[in-house]
């Protein structure tokens, strides 16, 4: 786009100044995503997870789907699927289960409940700073088309996999709590600056303020804590941040700009709107957007552009198509093992635990659950806009 002068440097620069909430909370997610593993937050969590499951198979996919839930809520989905991911995997093996139960439920997880909240995925605060939505209108159209795609996702797989998860384990739950947590103290402390930092999430939402403030915030006063204790551990904080992915999110910021000037956003909307005649139709085309372009594009630039060319409708259509884009974009990329970063992550990492997933694998199983979700979820949204 540079090379060819469809955007200028000054144009390319004023796209990513504009976008500095969304560039500090990747920034902030990844430094707290790093501090809660280096503090053995995950590690614990899957402790208490396993304890939880009393011996159950099935009990231990349902609390992996709870834990998920949580931790996507306030670290959003990239947090559960490349940080859960290989704690879950630990503990299925060194109990003798069939791991791939419970490897699909973090990848799924992480997408499914990632519309919960606006910090639980990256493009939740994209949509939310293009549409200035308080906490109370986000959770009034979405929280319960979010709840219904949690319970829906959970269902399924104990249905698919009600034969692998038939089993029952003996662990010494309160032992395997204790090998994973590597200093007590430092735990406790993580746990409350999380906790701290899930409330300034709200407070955030519910005021209309920037996220990006309070994840880096949030960063700091984890590092403040563990420095308090002297266990601040910047070598491994440093593996969790990553600056490729800020270059990445950047090429995308300027290749959506591009794409915008050349009118193709704005003619992409209005095909998908142009049968749409209420505030209904528009979240089915925006969800049918989301979704399909998500596996096409990836979900961060596919929610760009559907956002660019959603600034065209009408004021009534606006925000039931941009909501609609966000429901198909979380939870389109529970299709394809290409849809979201995370996931693709999330297909590096068992792979190298040397479980061979292969596209179709995943395509089986994504086929045979992500429409259902989207469609309970599609409903549930939808029944917010009616009179």
């Amino acid at each position: 786009m540079l090379a060819v002068r469809v955007v200028s440097p000054v144009q390319a620069l004023e796209t990513l100044l504009e976008q500095w909430n969304l560039f500090l909370f990747f920034t902030g997610l990844m430094l707290v995503s790093g501090l809660a593993d280096a503090a053995g937050f995950f590690e614990a969590a899957g402790a208490l997870a396993a304890g939880a499951a009393r011996g159950s198979g099935r009990g231990l996919l349902l609390t992996v789907f709870a834990a998920g839930a949580l931790i996507t809520t306030f670290l959003s989905n990239d947090a559960t699927a490349l940080i859960l991911t290989p704690v879950v995997y630990a503990v299925v093996t060194r109990l003798r289960l069939p791991p791939l139960p419970y490897l699909f439920a973090t990848t799924f997880i992480a997408d499914t409940a990632s519309m919960t909240l606006p910090v639980s995925n990256p493009i939740n605060v994209l949509v939310n700073d293009r549409l200035h939505l308080s906490l109370g209108v986000y959770a009034g159209h979405l929280l319960g088309a979010s709840l219904a795609a949690i319970a829906l996702n959970a269902l399924c797989f104990v249905l698919v996999f009600r034969g692998a998860t038939a089993v029952r384990f003996h662990l010494e739950w309160r032992a395997a709590l204790a090998a994973a947590v590597r200093d007590r103290r430092l735990l406790r402390l993580t746990c409350a600056g999380l906790a701290v930092l899930a409330i300034a999430y709200l407070l955030a939402s519910a005021a209309g303020a920037p996220l990006g403030p309070v994840a880096v915030g949030g960063a700091v006063l984890l590092a403040t804590l563990a420095a308090s204790v002297r266990r601040l551990d910047l070598r491994a904080v440093r593996e969790h941040f990553s600056v490729s992915l800020l270059v990445y999110v950047a090429g995308l910021l300027v290749l959506v700009r591009g794409v915008e000037a050349t009118g193709l956003t704005g003619m992409l909307v209005g095909r998908l709107t142009a049968l749409v005649s209420g505030p209904t139709g528009a979240v089915g085309a925006g969800l049918a957007g989301g979704a399909v372009l998500a596996n096409l594009l990836n979900n961060v630039p596919a929610t760009l552009v559907l956002l660019s060319g959603a600034q065209g409708l009408t004021a009534h259509l606006r925000l039931p198509f941009a909501l609609g884009v966000l429901v198909g974009a979380d939870l389109g990329p529970n299709l394809t093992p290409v849809g979201s970063l995370s996931t693709m992550l999330w297909l590096v990492i068992v792979r190298r635990r040397g479980q061979q997933i292969s596209a179709l694998d995943y395509l089986r199983l994504g086929a045979s659950i992500t429409p259902g979700l989207l469609l309970a979820a599609g409903l549930a949204l939808g029944a917010t806009f009616r009179p």
